[in-house]
């Protein structure tokens, strides 16, 4: 009996360690998380495309939802970092506060107080890959359709006093005068070239007022105390002259069509075959299919060339008999001018349509292996996300037990250098497996491997309690050192 109250006591405390555990880790996982994605929100989307969005007059709702695609499509890059913060300022600060040295000194070993932590890890990583393989695609498709469309809208109609404003196809417009709110206008002047024979149409105005309709589809223009001109001719009797009509106008009401200025939704369907927008099973589809077109091409290369390119040679080499060989002079020789001509023309009609065919097949299948590349980089960075947060974690966890301290100071930059050597290592090797210089697994998973030695050298370090960031004992063997030289 005694011995079970032991081990339930035991149990209800290794519960309790856990729990402090995970919640010393929790809450910097999740504001790293949500700095590191606003950060490479501000710099990926709207540094890049301010000048994309600027003075187009795009809607609140349109813009709310390019931004949550974004964000949601950059937590993916950010989670890594998150979990390396993460592990370093949770047992950082265990070990600042002897929590850890107490844990120790109870018999529990670094990877049983790590286990919980290891857990959630590996729950997060699977989580993480699911997120990559099911939710990115759809929510890339949807920011990259967004984006594309939002790039192609034209600016939104900004009239200026003083300047005839030729933004609207048909529509040259001047305006003297705007008020502080911008919809009262005085002085107006429009030009209408709808009719596309110059300025037959001409309307002036003292003042007026512009609005938008709700869908942003016309531009209405209410126009006071002015003046309409419009000049008409017959397209059947030139000679008949041209027609002055005049109206004079109190009020008058004139609707300018503006479907170009619209949002135009691209079809989502013309970009599901961008690399982005699969998951795995659909990029090993569509790069079996590329394999079997690249094949095809090389083999109806091999095959126009052994049929076409190469005929007669063929022929001669096969029927020696049919074919004697007879040297190029002797035969030059034989021809007139006009048969000499003309069968050099054909030879080289002949070898230009070879090098020309040539030419295109190679083409073609260089597009398709670039594009097969593609597909083979996207199919591994959805998975190398995951493994890099197991990776970084167990740099994270033993260097902040190693290094002792806690917060937002030595964690922070400890937490930058590694994330940045890591980033830059991915970035480095991603680069040379696009250009086609490393094998696309290489290069993914490159710099989480190179990682790893470092991961299982720190774990091993902080299990045996090393000492290895506390610098009075590199300074007292320096010191050491020297008195044995001096003595020397």
């Amino acid at each position: 009996m005694a011995n079970s109250r032991i081990f339930n006591h035991s149990t209800v405390i290794l519960k309790r360690l856990h729990t402090l555990l995970i919640r010393s880790f929790l809450p910097p996982f999740f504001i790293t998380l949500f700095t590191s994605v606003f950060l490479f929100f501000l710099v990926q989307i709207v540094i890049t495309y301010l000048d994309d969005m600027i003075g187009k007059g795009l809607r609140s709702i349109d813009l709310i939802k390019l931004f949550t695609y974004a964000w949601i499509a950059i937590i993916p890059q950010c989670i890594p970092l998150a979990v390396l913060l993460a592990s370093i300022m949770c047992f950082g600060q265990l070990s600042e506060h002897y929590e850890l040295a107490a844990m120790k000194s109870s018999g529990l070993s670094l990877f049983k107080i790590m286990r919980p932590l290891i857990v959630l890890i590996f729950i997060l990583a699977g989580l993480t890959f699911l997120f990559n393989n099911y939710i990115l695609p759809y929510v890339q498709l949807k920011s990259t359709t967004l984006l594309f469309d939002i790039r192609q809208k034209k600016p939104a109609v900004n009239i200026k006093e003083g300047v005839f404003y030729n933004g609207i196809e048909n529509f040259s417009i001047r305006v003297g005068k705007k008020s502080a709110n911008k919809d009262s206008l005085k002085d107006i002047f429009i030009y209408n070239h709808s009719a596309r024979m110059g300025n037959t149409t001409q309307l002036y105005a003292h003042s007026g007022r512009i609005t938008i309709t709700s869908d942003t589809s016309e531009m209405i223009l209410l126009l006071r105390n002015g003046n309409r001109y419009e000049e008409t001719s017959d397209m059947y009797n030139r000679q008949s002259g041209k027609t002055l009509t005049l109206l004079n106008f109190k009020n008058l009401q004139v609707n300018i069509p503006l479907e170009d200025f619209k949002l135009k939704r691209t079809n989502e369907e013309l970009l599901k075959g961008n690399e982005e927008m699969m998951n795995i099973w659909q990029l090993d589809s569509v790069a079996d299919s590329t394999k079997r077109v690249i094949q095809r091409r090389v083999d109806g290369l091999k095959n126009q060339s052994a049929t076409y390119f190469y005929s007669r040679t063929s022929a001669l080499i096969a029927h020696p008999v049919a074919y004697p060989v007879v040297k190029l002079d002797t035969f030059c020789k034989s021809l007139s001018s006009e048969q000499y001509a003309a069968v050099l023309q054909n030879a080289l009609s002949t070898a230009r349509i070879a090098i020309g065919n040539i030419d295109s097949s190679e083409h073609g299948i260089v597009n398709e292996q670039n594009s097969l590349l593609l597909f083979e980089i996207e199919w591994h960075k959805k998975l190398v996300v995951s493994f890099a947060c197991l990776v970084l974690f167990f740099i994270g966890a033993p260097l902040g037990a190693i290094i002792r301290k806690g917060g937002l100071g030595l964690p922070v930059v400890t937490s930058v250098v590694f994330f940045l050597a890591y980033y830059i290592l991915t970035e480095l090797f991603l680069n040379l497996a696009i250009e086609g210089k490393m094998v696309p697994w290489k290069a993914l998973w490159s710099p989480p491997l190179l990682f790893l030695p470092l991961s299982a050298f720190l774990t091993y370090k902080a299990a045996n309690d090393s000492v290895m960031f506390d610098f009075t004992l590199y300074t007292d063997w320096l010191k050491k050192l020297y008195k044995r030289k001096t003595l020397a």
